[in-house]
């Protein structure tokens, strides 16, 4: 009756299987891992590898082979000879100068050791030695041992009978002697495979620096996308000379180009945008300012006459109005002040008025009045009295969502915000740097509609915004803006 297979039995090749695959994923992994160079040269190394393998075992055969027509060959030769040497034999005296001829003979041959024996087995005088002293010389132990057990051949004995006036006077064993063969075969596979390691590390060089120089356009092309990624649409690549890549490298200009256009139109889009909403926010704040303070001033004028005739009433009479003027007061108050929020959340009532410095110095006091648990440090360096209108008011609005953001999601003791004016290659241009050591954010947060305004309104300027985590913790928020006049965009090519 057959034995029942165990549940951990069973388990047993699944076991195997699923520790062979993490192999196999982790070697893909490093596959993938490595540069798309070495990829190549790893692919050419492999086959070069596994091509001088089939050469050597081809070889080995080889060797074999002809170690054993070698042998067989001289075998022949030499039982051809000593047979016609035997025929030339009258007598039993003829024996010795007989083997002392095939001694002297013996003395320089290879691949065949001969000895000569009588009727009775026992070696003639002096055929032993010669045997030896032949053998010695080949010099057997120059190939090693696991070659030699390869390419041996069978090894074939010849017997020549020595017969004269039809007596057997003795026997020629004539044996084959590979060892030298085999050590010349030796010899050789290893000059050919040292011939074939240097030749193949010299390839692997010269297919590295051919390699670099044939893959540097992909090189350059990773570097355009992702200069293409980080928003430098005006980035163009020289076609190379390859033409399957020039027309990978022809399809990312045109790409590029595409994008540069759409990002010129929606930034002109987006500034036309903003215009329209500056100058309605510049309508509602005049509106504010001439209409609403005015009256809010009469309300204030007619208080404070109604507060004056009161106390010339009797005092019931008096303290009801009194307390009426009084709230109507404390509102008018609290309308002024959030007439005076209003104004300039929707515009800066200094902005035009004074420098950009005093502009930007008044906004961070105001959020260390309302913020009184917080620090706010500031570091202005090389600013002019004004960048423009446009960019001024970027600056500030940057400014504020960016001090807004850091105090309401950031929770930190400290916020430093600072300005430059630089000057560089491709112009001048001034630079925002906001930090706080809060909680930082996420790799993964989302923008808000603030964040996502200021960079729309950032990028309609041509400027660059960079939001980075800090070490060991808090969140910086990096504004490029370049001061030059509105052009076309500005086209780089990258070779």
């Amino acid at each position: 009756m057959p034995l029942s297979q165990s549940p951990s039995d069973s388990s047993q090749p699944p076991r195997t299987s699923k520790g062979f695959l993490p192999l196999l994923e982790r070697i893909a992994n490093l596959w993938y891992a490595c540069p798309f160079r070495w990829q190549i040269l790893i692919a050419i190394t492999l086959l070069t590898l596994f091509t001088g393998l089939v050469g050597g075992v081809l070889a080995v055969l080889d060797s074999r082979t002809r170690a054993a027509i070698e042998t067989q060959s001289n075998v022949e030769l030499w039982r051809n000879h000593i047979a016609a040497q035997a025929r030339e034999i009258d007598g039993p005296a003829d024996l010795a100068p007989f083997t002392w001829r095939l001694a002297q003979e013996m003395a320089k041959v290879r691949h065949v050791s001969i000895r000569v024996v009588t009727p009775a087995g026992k070696a003639s005088s002096g055929a032993h030695e010669t045997e030896l002293a032949t053998h010695d010389a080949r010099g057997e132990d120059r190939a090693p041992g696991w070659f030699v057990s390869l390419v041996q051949p069978t090894v074939e004995v010849r017997d020549v009978p020595v017969i004269a006036n039809g007596m057997l006077l003795g026997n020629v064993l004539i044996k084959g002697e590979p060892d030298d063969e085999i050590a010349e075969a030796w010899e050789l596979l290893l000059l050919m495979a040292v011939l074939w390691l240097g030749g193949t590390a010299l390839m692997m060089v010269g297919l590295y620096f051919v390699l670099g120089y044939i893959l540097d356009p992909l090189v350059t092309l990773a570097d355009g996308m992702r200069e293409l990624e980080d928003g430098h649409y005006g980035l163009r690549i020289e076609p190379p000379k390859v033409r399957e890549l020039a027309a990978i490298v022809g399809s990312f200009n045109t790409l590029a180009q595409a994008l540069d256009g759409a990002n010129a139109e929606n930034s002109r889009l987006y500034r036309q945008l903003v215009a329209v909403q500056e100058d309605e926010r510049r309508q509602i704040s005049r509106d504010l300012h001439d209409e609403f303070g005015p009256c809010l001033f009469g309300i204030t004028a007619g208080a404070g006459a109604i507060e004056r005739h009161a106390r010339n009433l009797p005092e019931p009479q008096a303290s009801t109005i009194l307390s009426c003027v009084n709230e109507i007061s404390l509102v008018s108050e609290r309308l002024k002040s959030l007439n005076r929020q209003l104004l300039n959340r929707l515009r800066p009532v200094a902005l035009g008025r004074t420098t950009l410095t005093e502009l930007i110095s008044e906004l961070i006091l105001t959020f260390e009045r309302r913020h009184p648990d917080k620090r706010f440090e500031r570091t202005f360096a090389d600013l002019p009295t004004s960048f423009g209108e446009d960019i001024d008011l970027t600056l500030y609005r940057c400014v504020q969502e960016g001090l807004t953001n850091a105090v309401r999601h950031g929770s930190p003791s400290l916020v430093s915000v600072s300005m430059s004016a630089e000057e560089a290659q491709a112009g001048r241009s001034v630079r925002l740097r906001i930090t706080d050591d809060g909680v930082g954010i996420s790799d993964n947060a989302a923008l808000g509609y603030g964040l996502a305004g200021m960079r729309e309104r950032v990028r309609a300027l041509s400027g660059t915004l960079v939001i980075e985590t800090m070490q060991p913790a808090g969140t910086a928020l990096n504004v490029t803006l370049p001061v030059r006049s509105d052009g076309p965009p500005e086209t780089r090519v990258l070779t």
